[in-house]
């Protein structure tokens, strides 16, 4: 992150520029804001949490050396962990407290990863364990050296991001070594040298726990833990925990930011161009090959007219937000301002950058996004953001109206994501909120002209509609009165007035109608009986409807019974077969 003007931006590229530029003033139609979710930290500059915790927050203070833990809104009063005594920090620079990560099977092994800058002035990875009888601490005398110290010249460009991937990996990014020698950037094409790269680690291994798998394993000119070359100071980077893809926050140097991708699955290798290309410009620096096509350019940048240092955050793969799902979100710190774009994993370009500020300007003018040091996950795919300067956390949530078909205060899309419900034909809806369609059993009582009453539906029955469920008998004899039957017990299947009782009892009436049709004194099955169930079901049409019509799950049974002067009293009377539907929100 480094602080301005250490934590240097990268450029967006000048289609970039066009569009953010064309965009700003679109930012209130946006289907998003921010909410401050806690206040009273010191320099925030990290939030993450162990993958599916619905309750905690923890977040790193940079200066102090503390993990606090956000719990349930609550920021708690002690520290899961103080490194305070451990680490070199300076609030002009890159150093102290840099990176947390758990371990994919935190849930069994307690394992989590931080790195920060020792009291020499290094870059540290340790290995932490939480205690077993409180989740809310951990054993500060569990620390294991994972790396380092790793020698860092100055005191800025850091970096010391942590972050596991889909294949389980730790991979931990370092900065170029710092911003004020006349060589500046050299570390970051050496490969005799961890700085200015993006390092693998297998921490199921023993030490050095290095990947056989990593790129340059057993190449004699470069060390074997780096994944890719060519960054100056990655503060911020993240994987798309849906695709694997990662994405790298840059921070420039005079000119540009930039957003660097690592599209998975990736056998690493890259050159990210540093010093060489700052974002898409050629720096003219010595020892470069300016757009050499081994270098990889950023998905994009911008100019330091919108920013001056970039804060790397994530694609957004949480369930609350479905219209903002496979968006990447980040930032820049000097100017709080927040961007998102779509990355097309096929043709490997971006979809358009989209400003974001004026839309997440926190709701009911609580907190102020300041100097946005960070952006987080947490256990669920919510996103976060660190507020350094105020000392803020800010959630970014939804402004659509929810989406709650089965009425529990849960958007549908976190019930299915969650597993809550299942979503067996993937159509979005839960399964017990999708309307099956009516089903016709039972016999039916052909008339006294031979016709078989026939009984459907059209449309969806609804607990909340007033409207738009129509039973319908046709097929009937003409100019003769009728109405509807229901229960909600269960089917049956029992002698009555001549014919099959499709209902089991109690059975209620609906309204009566006439089936109009032909005029007398013809006869004939032209006979149409219409019932609107949910609006009979709010009582819009009289009658006195039962409770079950209009509670969502409940499975209602319905018959048409109809007057039939062709069979003799008391039987003179015909009936459709069953018709069985499920009540729907």
């Amino acid at each position: 992150m480094s602080l301005p003007k250490t934590l240097s931006m990268s450029p967006a590229a000048a289609l970039f520029c066009l569009t953010a530029a064309l965009l700003a003033g679109t930012t209130s139609a946006q289907n998003i804001t921010s909410v401050r979710v806690a206040t009273g930290l010191v320099k925030p500059c990290t939030l993450t949490a162990p993958e599916g915790d619905a309750h905690r927050l923890f977040v790193l203070e940079q200066l102090s050396g503390r993990i606090r833990i956000v719990k349930d809104g609550v920021l708690l009063s002690g520290s899961f962990l103080n490194l305070g005594a451990k680490i070199k920090s300076s609030p002009q620079y890159d150093q102290g407290l840099l990176g947390l990560a758990f371990h994919p099977d935190y849930a069994t092994n307690r394992h989590f990863y931080v790195s920060y800058t020792d009291l020499g002035g290094n870059s540290v990875v340790e290995r932490y364990t939480a205690q077993s009888g409180n989740p809310d601490l951990a054993d500060p005398a569990s620390a294991q050296l994972i790396l380092g110290p790793i020698v860092q010249p100055q005191a800025d460009h850091n970096g010391g991001c942590l972050r596991f991937g889909l294949d389980g990996m730790l991979y931990i990014a370092l900065g170029d070594g710092g911003s004020t020698s006349p060589t500046t950037g050299l570390n970051s094409q050496d490969g005799s040298t961890l700085l200015g790269k993006m390092l693998r680690l297998d921490v199921s291994l023993p030490a050095p726990h290095i990947p056989a798998s990593n790129p340059f394993v057993g190449d004699p000119n470069v060390l074997d833990e780096i994944w890719s070359f060519g960054l100056r100071h990655p503060w911020q980077f993240s994987f798309d925990r849906e695709t694997g893809d990662m994405y790298i926050g840059d921070v420039g140097d005079n000119t540009r930011e930039e957003i660097d991708i690592d599209p998975a699955p990736s056998a690493g290798g890259l050159n990210f161009g540093w010093r060489c290309m700052e974002g898409t410009n050629c720096t003219g620096l010595s020892s470069c090959t300016c757009n050499d096509p081994n270098l990889t350019l950023p998905a994009t940048d911008y100019t330091h007219s919108f920013g001056c240092s970039v804060t790397g955050g994530f694609v957004y793969r949480g369930c609350e937000i479905p219209a903002l799902r496979g968006q990447y979100v980040y930032g820049d710190y000097c100017t709080a301002r927040v961007w998102t774009f779509t990355y097309d994993r096929v043709g490997g370009t971006i979809g358009p950058v989209i400003e974001r500020t004026a839309a997440l300007v926190p709701t009911n003018g609580v907190g102020t996004i300041g100097s946005i040091s960070a952006f987080g996950e947490d256990g669920l795919g919510e996103l976060y953001i660190c507020d350094y300067s105020g000392g803020e956390i800010f959630k970014i949530i939804n402004l659509d109206a929810l989406v709650d078909c089965n009425g529990n205060q849960i958007a549908d899309s976190c019930d299915i994501a969650r597993g809550g419900s299942l979503d067996l034909n993937g159509n979005g809806v839960p399964d017990e909120c999708d309307c099956p369609a009516p089903v016709v059993y039972c016999t039916p009582k052909v008339n006294s002209l031979g016709c078989t009453p026939t009984i459907s539906a059209v449309g969806t029955p609804s607990a909340s509609a007033t409207g738009g469920f129509t039973v319908r008998a046709s097929n009937v004899r003409n100019q003769k009165p009728g109405l509807l039957l229901y229960g909600s017990t269960g089917r049956a299947s029992a002698p009555f007035q001549g014919g099959t009782l499709c209902i089991n009892a109690p059975v209620r009436r609906a309204i009566g109608a006439n089936s109009n049709g032909t005029a007398l004194p013809a006869n004939d099955c032209t006979g149409l009986y219409r019932l609107d169930l949910n609006a009979f079901s709010h009582g819009l049409l009289g009658g006195n409807p039962g409770a079950a019509l209009l509670t969502v799950g409940a499975t209602i049974e319905t018959q048409w019974w109809g007057r039939d002067p062709g069979f003799p009293a008391p039987n003179n009377v015909t009936l459709s077969a069953g018709l069985e539907y499920q009540v729907c929100p």
